[in-house]
């Protein structure tokens, strides 16, 4: 008797259903036995052992003769990140199966090894060469998505054109002019562009690429044209390209979002993560005078060199933690607040604007961690201020107890003595008791001292504690996990203040923590409510890119594409909400965002309630300061 076996290969673009080779009777239960359980691992995500059964099957059991195996050996090393062998398997999927009904998967599997590899042009002339031939409309959904992203990722002019020059196929060709059209768009390019859109047939092209269209449509239509030149400074490869890349996918996303009125032409340049690639550049851009300012998301060490540069360039700094660097050059520009900032501002919001006087704090005390939380208490020390509780901790905060012990401690020392006379000195006598002798003991007999019960411990530990109105806790980056299990066990009800590191909402929402941080605050120049996947940090950048690129059209659209024009208008102070991010430049050079949002968990979401810019606070519902 023959049996068969069906394998549902799933994600990352592998779609379909494979067919086990056929097997004889004295066979079947080893092998099947082997496959299921290395399916098994590999949906509960073990993939190292799905690879070791998968790997046993084609070595002992199908004499490396097993199409299914074969391929969910790949998938199971590319779960690894085992990218060279992964596309090794596949590669020879291909020679030993040249015509299986596979292969599209296998193609496939390929496309997104080369997605993993940050090889754009290579993954899209893939996806290109299969897509004719997909007939699963669930497949071909996810290829053109994924030929979406190719686009919006990084694909330059020259790539493209390549691609376009050996390719056949109508609508392949409609995808390629598009994806020409729009990156002349994103590089400025405004005759290429309109010549792309020219010819292509909007009717043609598949509903995912129709966004990218209507983009290039009100590109088309708008008759203005580019008042500047910006650089954009990227880590485009190297080991901070996924950085350089989600904040150019945040700015390509700006740019479909407001084409229509678009001001400034970025032109983009790789540092290859390396600083002085990055030094290198900025001079050669400084040289340029067309070009009126420089941007991105450069290293400390690049933003340092950036202030010796000696020119009239502007440098627009997404982000850095060097609190001081924006007074070393008034041609840097932080769009970003400081770790200072953001702990100063607030230090004061609880103080001045809460009106709260018992503050508790506990955070990291290892030298390089501890510098937001040192300001946040010189700043109490500056407003008056005298912290009722300070506990520190050093490496994983796997178990503070002991800090958070010492809070309670100290919450039961601040609860008011009651002064046992205070009923006999507010006792009003009336007259009229003195015509009675009244023994109490007719009433009621007074208890025995041994009758009286004692609290223990454990007792005291059950009561809520509010005498401690804030704790300010600025944890490290992956610490959430560690300190927000550990709070509720310690019932202290207070508002609970945090920084960035606590925007990691899979951890945050879990029912051990949510339900017993909320009201959490947090002030940030940037609300975690744009995004494109669950990893705080890509979203971080993707928002910068989104944001600081509609600011910096901003600034260009009411300058006359002059860098001395440009940097006056950046130093008016103009206020910019985005759509995450909030900018207003201001302090002693004018040239640093000092401009917070005031952010608070309720249920499982952040949400913005205000902005304040240390001194007043604007509430977004009422309008009030």
């Amino acid at each position: 008797m023959i049996l068969h076996i069906l394998i549902v290969l799933a994600s990352i673009g592998v779609f379909g259903i494979v067919q086990a080779q056929l097997v004889e009777p004295d066979t079947i239960i080893t092998y099947y036995d082997r496959f299921d359980v290395a399916i098994s691992f590999f949906e509960k995500g073990r993939y190292r052992l799905a690879q070791s059964h998968f790997q046993h099957i084609l070595t002992n059991e199908k004499e490396f003769y097993d199409p299914a195996a074969q391929l969910m050996l790949a998938k199971s090393q590319l779960h690894q990140g085992k990218l060279s062998d992964a596309d090794r398997t596949c590669r020879s999927f291909l020679n030993t199966f040249p015509n299986s009904p596979y292969e599209l998967h296998a193609q496939a599997l390929l496309g997104d090894i080369s997605i993993l590899k940050r090889d754009y042009p290579s993954a899209m002339d893939r996806f290109l060469s299969i897509r004719p031939s997909i007939t699963d409309s669930l497949f071909l959904l996810e290829i053109d998505n994924r030929i979406v992203s190719c686009i919006s990722i990084g694909v330059r002019s020259d790539q493209i054109e390549q691609i376009l020059f050996n390719e056949t196929n109508d609508m392949n060709r409609a995808i390629l002019n598009l994806a020409r059209g729009y990156r002349s768009m994103l590089d400025g390019d405004n005759y290429e562009a309109r010549i792309s859109i020219e010819v292509i047939g909007r009717s043609i092209l598949p509903i995912q690429y129709q966004d990218m269209f209507n983009a290039l449509n009100l590109y088309k239509e708008d008759k203005g044209s580019f008042q500047a030149t910006v650089a954009l400074i990227l880590p485009l490869t190297g080991r901070h390209k996924t950085i350089g890349q989600t904040f150019l996918m945040g700015l390509a996303d700006m740019v479909n979002d407001h084409q229509h009125d678009m001001t400034v032409n970025f032109q983009i340049y790789n540092n290859r993560s390396n600083d002085v690639k990055s030094l290198q550049l900025l001079k050669m851009v400084n040289l340029d005078r067309s070009i009126i300012a420089a941007m991105g998301p450069l290293s400390n060490r690049s933003a340092i060199a950036a202030a010796g540069i000696l020119g009239s360039l502007p440098i627009l700094i997404s982000r850095t933690d060097l609190p001081d660097l924006p007074q070393t050059s008034e041609d840097l520009f932080l769009l970003s607040p400081s770790l200072e900032i953001k702990a100063r501002f607030t230090a004061r919001y609880l103080v001045n604007h809460l009106l709260l006087k018992n503050i508790a704090v506990i955070a990291p005390g290892d030298d390089e961690d501890r510098a937001q939380a040192d300001y946040f208490l010189d700043e109490l020390y500056q407003l008056g201020i005298d912290p009722v509780a300070i506990e520190w901790y050093h490496g994983k905060p796997e178990n503070i107890s002991r800090q958070f012990r010492v809070l309670r401690k100290t919450a039961w020392k601040l609860i008011p003595e009651i002064n046992p006379n205070q009923d006999a000195l507010d006792l009003e006598i009336d007259s009229l008791d003195a015509l009675f002798d009244v023994d109490v003991t007719d009433f009621f007999e007074l208890p025995k001292e041994s009758d009286v019960e004692t609290m223990n411990q454990r007792d005291s530990s059950k009561i809520v504690l509010e005498t401690i109105h804030a704790l300010y806790l600025p944890i490290k980056n992956n610490e959430l996990a560690y300190v927000g299990t550990q709070l509720p066990m310690y019932n202290l009800n207070t508002l609970l203040v945090g920084n960035e590191n606590w925007y990691d909402f899979d951890v945050l929402n879990q029912d051990v923590i949510g339900p017993h941080v909320q009201g959490l605050s947090i002030l940030s120049s940037m609300s975690p409510s744009v995004g494109i996947s669950k990893n705080a940090n890509l979203n971080t950048f993707y928002s910068m890119g989104y944001d600081q690129g509609k600011f910096v059209n901003m600034i260009t659209s009411q300058s006359s594409g002059k860098r001395r024009m440009f940097k006056d208008y950046l130093r008016r102070g103009m206020r910019f909400i985005g759509k995450s991010t909030v900018i207003q430049l201001s302090g002693k050079e004018r040239n640093e965002n000092q401009l917070l949002q005031i952010l608070e968990y309720h249920g499982k979401q952040m949400k913005a309630i205000g902005i304040f810019d240390g001194n007043t606070l604007v509430n977004y519902k009422t309008g009030l300061q």
